[in-house]
């Protein structure tokens, strides 16, 4: 496939993906690559990053992101290193803040947020969701996740970054997010799920200049067995030949998961 072999190109000398092609290794461009392309080096490459505490990090300096530990569980094989990176997601939900009037949420239920003693936002608890019900299917931190993406969920179905509501505004659902969630959502609440997938097949319409967003999009329709998959599929290959996705290689990754026999890997089972 055309999109698998340009993201095979853009594979770095040590194993890892960077952002975009040329640039340093990461541990989500990489992960992403790894999964759509069962890469050998890319696992190496992960395992080599992997600390102490289970979470493949990337060192920002004055912030450390942990958020890719999810995808790097997916990437790893089983053995070791997918333990210690599940043990991570367990034992590492976000912090506690009390509701407000002017940020209403269900506070007793904390997602994951991208980096360690933060609030949780949708995309990093969508990730580990779908982690460990793929892996650790029944232990109590995924309740906790599915609860907070019940309780996030944006008036009429799909998701916004963080909140629904700021300030007394409902806030508006996005494609890429709401994808997230739905590929985290897999036959765990049909009736959550049956308005994140009206409100997708909108969103993906109205951003389908994104490739990150339609790519997503076509991942979650496949996984929920809806037919306009087969017409976002078509809109990635669309945008892929015309735009190759500038060489960003998280959109590469996402559109050869979405499009290719990768997307068995995040399939979970009823």
């Amino acid at each position: 496939m055309m999109i698998a072999a340009r993201l095979r190109e853009a594979q770095n000398t040590d194993g890892g993906f960077g952002p975009r092609p040329g640039l340093s290794s990461e541990p989500e461009p990489t992960a992403l690559a790894t999964i759509a392309l069962d890469d050998a080096r890319g696992r190496t490459w992960l395992g080599e990053l992997q600390v102490s505490d289970g979470s493949v990090p990337l060192d920002a300096a004055s912030v450390v992101n942990d958020s890719a530990t999810a995808f790097a569980a997916i990437a790893f094989e089983a053995g070791g290193e997918r333990e210690r990176a599940l043990d991570h997601l367990e034992a590492t939900l976000a912090r506690s803040v009390g509701s407000s009037s002017d940020v209403p949420h269900d506070a007793s239920v904390h997602g994951w947020a991208w980096t360690e003693g933060t609030f949780g936002w949708v995309d990093p608890t969508a990730r580990a969701v779908l982690a460990l019900r793929l892996f650790r299917p029944g232990v109590p931190a995924i309740d906790d996740g599915i609860g907070m993406l019940r309780d996030r969920e944006t008036v009429g179905g799909g998701w916004n970054y963080g909140n629904r509501v700021v300030l007394g505004d409902d806030l508006w659902p996005y494609a890429q997010t709401t994808a997230a969630a739905m590929v985290a959502l897999q036959h765990a609440d049909p009736e959550l799920e049956g308005r994140g997938v009206s409100t997708l097949r909108r969103l993906w319409r109205e951003e389908r200049d994104g490739g990150l967003s339609v790519a997503l999009a076509t991942a979650a329709l496949r996984l929920h067995g809806d037919d306009d998959a087969e017409i976002s599929q078509r809109a990635v290959f669309e945008l892929f030949e015309r735009t190759a996705f500038i060489g960003d290689v998280v959109t590469l990754a996402w559109s050869a998961i979405a499009t290719g026999p990768a997307l068995s890997r995040l399939v979970v089972t009823p």
